[in-house]
Formats: C-alpha cells, sequence, structure tokens
C-alpha cells in the first residue's frame, strides 16, 4: 500500500493540486463530490494533532472502495494497511475531518496498543457501560453474557443499528456513551472517544468516560513532557 500511495501521488500530481498533511499525500482515484477546502482540513488538523500520530499513516486515499458497501450499511472511511480510505461523497469539510480524525485513531491504536489496552482498565470501562446499557434497554433479545464482550459482533451490531435504532440508544446511552456508535465494540470506543477528544467537547468525554479520556490525554503527554514522566503518569 505504501508504494501504491507513492506512486499515485505521482500520478495526481500531473492532474490534480498535491494535498498533503505532514507529508503524507491525497490520492485521488475520485475526486471529491462537494466543495471540499482541503487547505482547511490541512491546517486544522497540524494545528491540533502532533506529528508523529500520523506514523502508521502512509497516505490518504480518495475514492470509492468496496468495503464502504458491506453488512447493508454504506461507510465514509477505513484505515487499511497504513492508508485512510475516504468516500469522495462527504457533506464538507466537518464531515471530512470527523473521518480522518477517527481513521487515524484505529492507526494510533495499531501503534500504541498495549499502552491503550494492556492494563485492561478501558475494557473494563467498557464492558461496565454495556451492562448498564442492557439493563437499561431492558430489551432481552441478547442476553448479558453478549452486552459484555469487548469484541465486534456482526450480528450483534445489526441489532443495536436496525432493532433498537440510533435514535433510542442516543437518549438512553447518552450518560454513558458519548454516541451510539461508541457501544459497538471497544475499539469504536477508542476511536470514537479520540475523535471526540479533538474535536468536540474534552469536559463531556471525561465527565462520562474517565478512563478513555485518561488514555488519550496519556498519548498527547509523550509530546509535551519527557519520556520518563510520562511513563509514570501513564500508569
Amino acid at each position: 500500500m505504501k508504494q501504491y500511495i507513492t506512486e499515485g501521488a505521482k500520478r495526481s500530481r500531473s492532474k490534480l493540486n498535491q494535498y498533503e498533511i505532514y507529508g503524507k499525500p491525497f490520492v485521488f482515484a475520485q475526486p471529491f463530490e462537494k466543495n471540499i477546502d482541503l487547505d482547511y482540513i490541512k491546517n486544522k488538523i497540524e494545528s491540533l494533532i502532533p506529528e508523529h500520530f500520523f506514523d502508521n499513516v502512509d497516505g490518504f486515499f480518495v475514492g470509492y472502495v468496496e468495503e464502504f458497501f458491506k453488512d447493508g450499511r454504506e461507510y465514509n472511511a477505513m484505515y487499511k494497511d497504513g492508508a485512510i480510505y475516504l468516500s469522495p461523497d462527504q457533506d464538507d469539510e466537518a464531515d471530512l475531518l470527523d473521518d480522518i480524525v477517527h481513521e487515524l485513531a484505529h492507526s494510533v491504536e495499531e501503534k500504541h496498543e498495549d499502552q491503550i489496552y494492556g492494563d485492561g482498565r478501558l475494557e473494563r470501562e467498557f464492558v461496565a457501560k454495556r451492562k448498564h446499557l442492557y439493563y437499561l434497554l431492558g430489551d432481552k433479545t441478547y442476553d448479558l453474557e453478549t452486552y459484555s464482550k469487548p469484541e465486534y459482533d456482526y450480528e450483534f451490531d445489526q441489532y443495536l443499528y436496525k432493532n433498537i435504532g440510533y435514535s433510542r440508544l442516543r437518549g438512553t446511552s447518552a450518560e454513558l456513551f458519548y454516541s451510539p456508535y461508541a457501544i459497538t465494540a471497544l475499539r469504536e470506543y477508542w476511536a470514537n472517544g479520540f475523535e471526540n477528544y479533538l474535536l468536540r467537547s474534552r469536559g463531556k468525554l471525561r465527565e462520562i468516560s474517565p478512563v478513555l479520556y485518561d488514555k488519550i490525554d496519556s498519548l498527547f503527554d509523550w509530546g509535551r513532557c519527557d519520556e520518563n514522566l510520562c511513563r509514570k503518569k501513564s500508569k
């Protein structure tokens, strides 16, 4: 994928303005369908996020890929094999910014997996919230054991999305999860929190998900302080 991104970037230079974030190129299979100000995106991200967070990202691929159309749902973005894939169908700059930051979170997760999950604290926080949600919903279609599993479960995800519905989940889980998508699995809980830490209310995230907030904040501390001090703080 790294070679493909590099070669694609060279081809793009003759057809499109060359857009980059921290030197990571945008490769366009299709252009964005709406007028997107990529200079704004670049400046916003580089002002919010340190460069080392992009260590696992080779570039950005804009185009429709098969994985965007699966499970009866349409997806706008994904992180895979060192690339952030982005759908050309973006509502506006805010929509694109959400997608990039969310998928970047999965890249960061890949690099710092032990720091994020190694002590088990984040998983315990997530599972406790899912169990609480089970009792709040009062729906017995899936048992408590299913709600207690941190891994992604396709059938359960479809049930939450189609049967319970995000509208109901948004109200019922408001004091537990920043948004309904965070309920999906532990890894989406992480990525959703990372996105909201950077783009929305850190105060709300810290209030409803203190462990998640601390995990994200500790990663940003790596760029702000001495390595040994940061290690002590993250314990």
